[in-house]
């Protein structure tokens, strides 16, 4: 079963409500036992975690088909801020319901192991690119998963959504980004 027919499955087996993001604002998801799982259906979410000093770092890429608030399941409570890169869609489904589901279907369980697996992956993957590569590399990986992407018609992304899925500052952004296309940057 692949990622798309998982998320379809789900959506047929389970009560969801529909939630729509305005595109370039801020919002709140509830990830809990008691709260929500959160499917992406349309558009682009950027999840984010703030610094005392007001700037933002992206902590996912979430497109259609994307699931937040696994969390839930381990009984963690929390609100996560996330930004709409494009006008989004989501489906919200009981994370209570889905978890008794889960454990009656171990076809879904496994599909749903996958998941999670695949997203530890690009999570694993990501830190690796914020520690370890200059900012100019940093850009260019963001971009890249960007292009792996199926992007929404309305994406406009910006040196400060960049700055932000990064968490550097926009003039930093922006002056690398100079750099990049004077071919002053050499990768290492």
């Amino acid at each position: 079963m692949n990622n798309e027919e998982f998320v379809n499955k789900l959506l047929s087996l389970l009560p969801s409500q529909t939630i729509e993001l305005k595109k370039k604002k801020f919002h709140s998801l509830a990830f809990g036992m008691d709260k929500y799982v959160w499917i992406v259906t349309e558009g682009l979410l950027m999840s984010v975690r703030s610094a005392e000093d007001g700037r933002f770092k992206g902590t996912g890429l979430y497109g259609p088909n994307s699931i937040l608030g696994v969390s839930g399941f381990y009984n963690e409570t929390k609100d996560v801020t996330c930004f709409a890169l494009s006008q989004t869609t989501l489906k919200c489904i009981p994370t209570r319901l889905m978890d008794e589901l889960l454990m009656k279907d171990p076809v879904l369980c496994h599909a749903m192991l996958i998941n999670i697996s695949k997203r530890f992956i690009k999570v694993m993957d990501e830190l690796e690119a914020c520690t370890l590569l200059t900012l100019e590399d940093q850009i260019a990986s963001f971009e890249n998963t960007l292009r792996q992407m199926d992007l929404p018609d309305d994406l406009t992304v910006s040196e400060t959504c960049i700055a932000m899925a990064i968490g550097a500052h926009p003039v930093s952004i922006s002056r690398a980004r100079k750099r990049l296309k004077s071919g002053r940057h050499l990768p290492e």
